[in-house]
């Protein structure tokens, strides 16, 4: 049952639902994907997540699934993040945002790729976020989400990732997933740019 809202949820979020892909908040502006996707269908024309093992304590019963195929990590401005995840992104800096995100399998341009782990505590639900920022004149700011055990998102915190930097952000319970969107690259002399977002 777990799963099975994980799954819901990412749906959702991501714009990838049953629900028309064009009209949730990731998709709005990317009108060839207006129509309606199944998992399978959208992992036919995009590259999915393929056998993937969920494993993570809970306060009650541990996680521990395995999975044939889930959403992207990484789909336009949005990634997301499951326990036990580590991996790479690659982007460009325009017009104030990171644009042209990609997942990849290795770090060929350090100048511009982004390392994400996502871990639990050994021995706790204690959940760490750490995310760098590989960019030498921006500050890196996102809007995280946390996603339930029923599927509900949650905002949380997130502060700014200076030049050059990382940041590790921490909760202490349990999250099935993380959502990161909404990248924006400001200028490091912009004072406003180091304000946490709650």
């Amino acid at each position: 049952m777990r799963l099975i809202l994980l799954i819901i949820t990412s749906m959702i979020i991501l714009g990838c639902a049953s629900a028309p892909i064009g009209k949730t908040e990731p998709q709005k502006n990317n009108e060839q994907l207006s129509e309606q996707l199944t998992l399978e269908e959208f992992c036919q024309k995009n590259e999915c997540r393929k056998d993937i093992h969920i494993k993570f304590r809970t306060d009650g019963e541990p996680v521990d699934k395995k999975v044939d195929m889930y959403w992207p990590r990484v789909f336009n401005d949005v990634i997301s993040v499951l326990p036990g995840e580590s991996f790479y992104v690659e982007a460009d800096v325009a017009n104030g945002k990171l644009v042209n995100l990609k997942e990849v399998p290795e770090v060929v341009s350090p100048e511009k790729t982004i390392t994400i782990k996502f871990s639990q505590m050994d021995e706790k639900t204690m959940m760490m976020l750490s995310l760098s920022n590989p960019f030498e004149d921006v500050i890196l700011k996102f809007n995280m989400e946390m996603i339930d055990f029923n599927g509900n998102p949650h905002q949380t915190s997130s502060c700014p990732v200076i030049p050059g930097g990382s940041i590790y952000e921490s909760w202490p319970h349990a999250i099935p997933e993380l959502i990161i969107k909404n990248p924006v690259a400001k200028l490091k002399d912009e004072m406003e740019s180091l304000v946490c977002i709650y």
